[in-house]
């Protein structure tokens, strides 16, 4: 009778450890399902961290369009501290000015960035470039067709590329296509700030179009970035230290570049060949700038676009016609002001000069 009770006891007990396993694998099974990595809690805590984010980002942009109302030309930092108290409530904020009418905002850990002409971009379209093979994955990001349109790429470190090994600019141009509206060009259309950080090494021996640190920007701001003084570029049309073609309203700002540049037709210190409603300001090439026409200290061509407060002060030569020192042909109400040339210029035909080799409408 004691053999068959222990027994008894003994199942009883197995059964109560299979039952105690069996509640502890549910309950492990439930929390993973709360709190795992695609857990219900943790999927309602990201979806209530996105729609906050959405919240906060459309609190600042309300908060730029109230100063812009007041008709200012730029964001001046206390009207928007006083508008950011007004739509941020207490939060707490740090609001730094970048020294170009841009500023950066910092909530709590999130960061946002505020462009000078209002545009706010959050922190996951806010990319960080600190190394050579970063400035590369950027490139090879945007040449497969990723054109970082409303993103901010910023340099966090000067740059030495391998000065031995051939750098394919960031932005492609085609040499099948005549048109830079073609399908099949990949541009570069975001923001890219240098931080007053230099690049360096970069080594381009090629004929074809669209050279130079980005090979082909459309509808994009560059700004605050310089090419050093190591660098060895010699391409086709359109060439030069920072762009080889800008197009579409794209914007450059306090560049500059120091290494020797030669080209083809269209070449220049900043850009090669720069078409449609865009901005040069406060630009500076002290390299030696050579090709065969359209050459020019800061701009090969310059077609309905601004040149403002920029100089030149790097020996300019073409083999042909429209030479200048700061831009070689300057065209369609492109205009140029506030600017300087203090070096030689030599052509061998017609159309050179000082500031720029030809000008028509």
């Amino acid at each position: 009778m004691r053999s068959i009770v222990k027994k008894q006891n003994g199942i009883t007990l197995i059964a109560l450890v299979v039952t105690i396993i069996v509640l502890i694998i549910l309950a492990g099974v439930s929390i993973a399902m709360l709190v795992g990595e695609n857990g219900i809690i943790t999927q309602a805590q990201r979806a209530d961290e996105v729609t906050t984010q959405a919240q906060q980002k459309e609190a600042i942009e309300l908060a730029v369009a109230s100063v812009q109302a007041q008709g200012t030309l730029a964001l001046d930092k206390t009207k928007l501290e006083t508008a950011l108290q007004s739509q941020l409530g207490d939060a707490s904020y740090t609001l730094t000015e970048n020294g170009d009418g841009s500023f950066l905002l910092q909530i709590a850990e999130r960061s946002h960035y505020i462009n000078s002409t209002g545009e706010v971009i959050a922190e996951e379209n806010m990319i960080a470039i600190g190394s050579v093979e970063e400035l590369k994955e950027f490139r090879d990001d945007v040449n497969s067709g990723n054109n970082y349109e409303g993103k901010y790429v910023y340099l966090t470190s000067d740059i030495t590329l391998d000065s031995s090994e051939l750098w394919e600019p960031i932005g492609l141009y085609s040499m099948e296509n005549s048109t830079p509206d073609a399908e099949t060009n990949k541009p570069f259309s975001g923001i890219f700030d240098g931080k007053g950080y230099e690049i360096n090494g970069i080594y381009i021996n090629t004929t074809d179009k669209g050279q130079g640190l980005f090979g082909f920007v459309t509808n994009g701001l560059i700004k605050n970035t310089g090419i050093g003084e190591n660098c060895t570029i010699t391409g086709g049309n359109g060439t030069a230290g920072l762009i080889g073609y800008a197009y579409d309203s794209t914007t450059i700002k306090n560049c500059y570049n120091m290494s020797a540049i030669n080209g083809k037709d269209g070449v220049g210190g900043i850009i090669g060949i720069n078409n449609k409603n865009g901005n040069i300001e406060q630009c500076r090439n002290l390299g030696d700038i050579a090709g065969t026409t359209m050459v020019g200290g800061i701009m090969g061509q310059n077609n309905n676009s601004i040149v403002d407060s920029c100089y030149n002060i790097g020996r300019i030569q073409g083999d042909s016609e429209n030479i200048g020192g700061l831009v070689g042909l300057n065209i369609y109400n492109g205009k140029i002001s506030n600017s300087y040339n203090k070096n030689a210029i030599t052509g061998s035909t017609n159309n050179i000069g000082g500031i720029a080799g030809r000008k028509y409408e």
